[in-house]
């Protein structure tokens, strides 16, 4: 029994620590480069856990996230530098404290990291990541420690795929969570001081 929850608890570490800083030579590259706009939902263990708006915008070479409630509030802000280095601008006590910020940004990396289209398979340390076509109008990447599935996106593309996926699914079975990220077309966000977009 012991050796099980070893297991379990070495799969954790290196899921949740390994993987945030993706080496250069990968060939990786944000696909909604300035900003965009996404239906977030939340679930764990199939009960859904949140729903709301996640804006992406990226400037310069940090990766900025906002998380909206239905209203346009605005609960949390975080800025992303080097692939793994995250900083809070702004958090709810209540957000911060269930560690949304680092789950959300980790999990943004994982999904906006996407490998180009030359690269199928790299390895990280012990984790292996690759990216599979399991139909027309969906890609898959993976995260393996060995045989153990850690984590994997599904992207979803309309008919014209050159503008990106319009979808995007990332879960992790071994916590039994799931992250859906839906697109929004043709809003245009503003910002004013009130934490408002």
């Amino acid at each position: 029994m012991m050796h099980w929850i070893s297991l379990i608890l070495m799969i954790q570490f290196i899921s949740g620590c390994g993987i945030n800083r993706i080496p250069e030579h990968a060939g990786l590259h944000f696909p909604y480069v300035e900003e965009s706009l996404w239906k977030l939902t939340i679930e764990k263990w199939g009960a859904e856990r949140f729903t709301g708006l996640l804006v992406v915008r990226t400037i310069g070479p940090d990766f900025h996230l906002a998380l909206l409630d239905a209203t346009g509030i605005k609960l949390l802000e975080t800025t992303m530098s080097n692939g793994s280095d995250v900083r809070a601008i702004f958090a709810l006590k209540s957000v911060r404290d269930r560690g949304l910020p680092e789950y959300l940004s980790k999990s943004a990396s994982r999904i906006f990291d996407t490998v180009s289209d030359d690269v199928h398979c790299f390895r990280h340390g012990f984790i292996r990541i690759c990216k599979k076509k399991p139909a027309s109008d969906v890609e898959r990447k993976e995260a393996r420690f060995g045989p153990f599935l850690l984590w994997s996106v599904d992207y979803f593309y309309s008919k014209d795929t050159s503008e990106g996926f319009v979808c995007a699914v990332l879960q992790e079975p071994w916590r039994r969570s799931k992250l859906t990220l839906e697109l929004f077309h043709g809003l245009y966000l503003t910002y004013d001081k009130r934490n408002r977009y």
